[in-house]
């Protein structure tokens, strides 16, 4: 198993060569794009407009951009916010030319259960008395995470050609460690996916 400390560091590694733009899907404060080579014209889609935010929408009612229009699609910790994520995968995927890139994050990570067994919930899964829009919809472990992502790719014709996970920001060699022995339900902070067009334009 492939661990990695930083998402947006592991985009850049996972950068096809040839990409010259990139769309970052829920970009908030645009943070990828101080990593990103300037070579690359970067784009970045929210639901609130900011600095980064080159349009304001909802994915779950579609991206604002024609098939293809990006050489990569990124989503990072985006896709469990949705109620459709089978369509809003299916939207990274359309307007994607070459890589589509997922973070999904681990709600069984040792620190979550811990947290549960306090009994409290982590923010984006608490009940409040007013609706929130911004929260997660999906309590997902690495396992499932893993099906979603092998099932969403074959049915889109991509190549997963990689899996990877998260344990800690920093270096930390003793959950490194112990993320080779362990479960990757228990170990893993998140999970990141590379999926590729197998047939580019």
């Amino acid at each position: 198993m492939r661990l990695y400390r930083s998402k947006f560091e592991e985009v850049v590694q996972r950068l096809d060569p040839e990409t010259k733009t990139l769309l970052d899907v829920g970009c908030r404060d645009g943070r990828l794009k101080n990593y990103l080579p300037e070579t690359i014209q970067y784009s970045g889609i929210d639901l609130s407009p900011g600095p980064f935010v080159s349009k304001v929408c909802n994915i779950e009612q579609g991206i604002p951009y024609p098939a293809s229009a990006f050489d990569t699609v990124v989503a990072l910790d985006i896709l469990e916010h949705t109620d459709n994520i089978w369509f809003s995968f299916s939207e990274l995927v359309r307007v994607s030319r070459r890589q589509v890139m997922v973070v999904l994050p681990n709600g069984y990570h040792w620190k979550n259960r811990l947290r549960y067994l306090r009994g409290k919930e982590a923010d984006k899964y608490k009940l409040s008395p007013e609706p929130i829009l911004d929260r997660h919809r999906w309590l997902v472990s690495y396992t499932t995470a893993y099906a979603f992502a092998t099932h969403m790719a074959h049915h889109s014709g991509l190549a997963m050609t990689m899996a990877s996970m998260m344990v800690d920001e920093r270096r930390n060699p003793l959950r490194e460690l112990a993320a080779r022995v362990l479960s990757p339900n228990l170990m893993s902070v998140n999970v990141f996916f590379l999926l590729e067009k197998q047939h580019t334009a």
